[in-house]
């Protein structure tokens, strides 16, 4: 019997967790309200982490913080723009007002934008892009890695790219361009910040089970329908024969995503600093 369209595929149960990894450990979680960010923060309180959910989403990260604080664990919410340094200062305030010191950076939060080829993308998108997915990263870690330093704790941060920050992605170059300075500044940190005992890695996922990815594909659809051809100058996000899946057949889910963030926040990844890590079913090794 030929097993070629055996598909074997299981996933993350998304109730597992490993007790006490964080306990007595603060994390700042940006984009903490939905999607990964949301599976994150979730996953790390009942491992034992005091949470600081950061997100311009009020509502649904006041929802998700109640619903962590109703499940026993500890977290706040700062309703912030992480692209504005007065509010990513905020925000680490907040966390040091509140439970004394940081020990864990997460920046997740970014948005994927809307698609067209250079010669199309004006500027107000590119600066759009740019401010939401790299420089928010940047004020991020300088607000984290000043609080770190002084405290002389060591630490560790995890900054969420793509596969976009790994391989070209058809049709949106300011994502992509985005996505390489995450990967980029990620690495640089571990250059700069090892003598301070501070990890930096980046985890770079494809296609995720999430809101955000569900509202990029309605904008991959609008614009195949919108072009009939594919082709980037039509700004497109598919190009014909370009891949659609990865390796795995099915997107992640969001806690899968938490896992290989929080692994490689944790100290079990205690010697692992400068990695960008492709959490992406294999999409880019092929």
């Amino acid at each position: 019997m030929s097993n070629e369209n055996f598909q074997y595929t299981p996933k993350l149960d998304p109730n597992y967790y490993i007790p006490n990894r964080f306990t007595n450990q603060t994390i700042i979680v940006t984009g903490g309200a939905r999607g990964i960010g949301k599976a994150t923060a979730i996953r790390a309180t009942r491992e034992g982490a005091n949470v600081v959910i950061a997100d311009r989403l009020k509502d649904l990260g006041e929802e998700t913080t109640n619903q962590i604080i109703a499940e026993g664990g500890k977290a706040v919410f700062v309703h912030a723009d992480v692209s504005i340094p007065e509010q990513v200062l905020q925000v680490v305030e907040t966390t040091i007002q509140t439970f004394g010191e940081l020990h864990i950076g997460i920046n997740n939060a970014g948005i994927i934008g809307n698609p067209s080829p250079v010669h199309l993308t004006s500027d107000e998108t590119w600066n759009w892009v740019i401010a939401n997915n790299l420089t928010s990263v940047f004020l991020c870690c300088r607000e984290q890695l000043k609080v770190m330093i002084q405290q002389g704790l060591g630490g560790a941060i995890v900054n969420v790219s793509s596969i976009a920050g790994l391989t070209g992605l058809p049709g949106n170059p300011p994502y992509v361009a985005s996505k390489h300075g995450v990967s980029g500044i990620s690495r640089q940190i571990a250059l700069d910040y090892a003598k301070y005992g501070i990890r930096c890695n980046a985890i770079c996922p494809s296609g995720t089970d999430t809101p955000m990815v569900e509202e990029a594909m309605q904008i991959v659809l609008k614009a195949q329908a919108a072009s009939g051809d594919g082709t980037p100058d039509s700004g497109s996000m598919v190009l014909p024969g370009s891949k659609t899946q990865s390796m795995l057949k099915r997107n992640a889910t969001a806690e899968e995503q938490a896992a290989s963030i929080l692994y490689y926040a944790s100290e079990e990844a205690a010697h692992i600093t400068g990695s960008v890590v492709a959490t992406d079913g294999g999409w880019t090794a092929f």
